[in-house]
């Protein structure tokens, strides 16, 4: 059986896991939780970061890593093959919306007023003492992650804003010409960029109850709307995410 090791509310985790179900391969989701998950990952892995899958044996971490796997060794064959180009706009897309969506996220939400929030997404499909884990934890953790993603220098968050808003637009102008961005057909890029959005376009078929968008962000979310991408969000969910 294949394993896959993730966060609940890990956006680089959904893209493995979307990859993992639109390819119709069984696998066993084993949820982490942000923080204690190092003692699992430093033991199969390099890295500390998920998602990580495991398949006889080996162990393959990263999103973009475990999909090629699945094309090279799982028989995955229902996603579009993309340009060098298009692999690129994932490369792309990892950079600006998945670590953009944490750097700019994370600096709103891990101010102390919004602590209930957080510890209710990193706790949601845990076990049950998480909640009460991150009660106590909390502050420490969140000084962490603070660090990681360097959350706290406002000419930083202010850049990945930018890269968010100028990707955006590049894959606008992909969207007027075909209607995914791999062609004709989903690719991975598609559910690449489906999948690390989905934190900010929050749809109704993604797994997490996202909370409401916090008052300082509404201006930058106002932004995200206007883009055809944020449409194309939401329609790869509503037409391809199936569980």
């Amino acid at each position: 059986m294949i394993s896959l090791y993730t966060f609940n509310l890990s956006h680089f985790s959904e893209k493995a896991r979307w990859v993992l179900d639109y390819e119709s391969i069984p696998y066993k989701e084993k949820v982490l939780l942000p923080g204690p998950h190092q003692l699992t990952t430093r033991r199969i892995a390099k890295k500390t970061e998920v998602p990580v899958l495991e398949h006889e044996g080996t162990y393959v971490q990263g999103s973009s890593a475990i999909i090629d796997y699945i094309a090279d060794r799982l028989g995955g064959k229902r996603l579009a093959p993309i340009s060098p180009e298009a692999r690129e706009l994932e490369t792309q897309a990892d950079q600006a919306f998945g670590r953009g969506v944490q750097r700019v996220v994370y600096s709103v939400l891990l101010k102390p007023e919004h602590a209930n929030k957080v510890i209710e997404l990193w706790a949601d499909n845990g076990p049950s003492w998480a909640r009460t884990f991150y009660g106590f934890t909390f502050p420490v953790i969140a000084s962490v992650v603070k660090r990681m993603y360097k959350t706290t220098k406002p000419e930083l968050v202010a850049q990945a804003q930018a890269d968010f808003l100028a990707l955006m637009a590049k894959l606008d102008a992909q969207l007027a010409r075909t209607p995914y961005l791999g062609g004709e057909q989903p690719s991975r890029l598609d559910i690449t960029v489906a999948a690390l959005l989905g934190p900010v376009c929050q749809p109704k078929e993604h797994h997490v109850k996202w909370p409401a968008t916090p008052p300082e962000l509404a201006d930058f979310e106002a932004q995200l709307k206007a883009h055809a991408t944020w449409d194309h969000v939401l329609r790869m969910y509503r037409e391809h995410r199936r569980r």
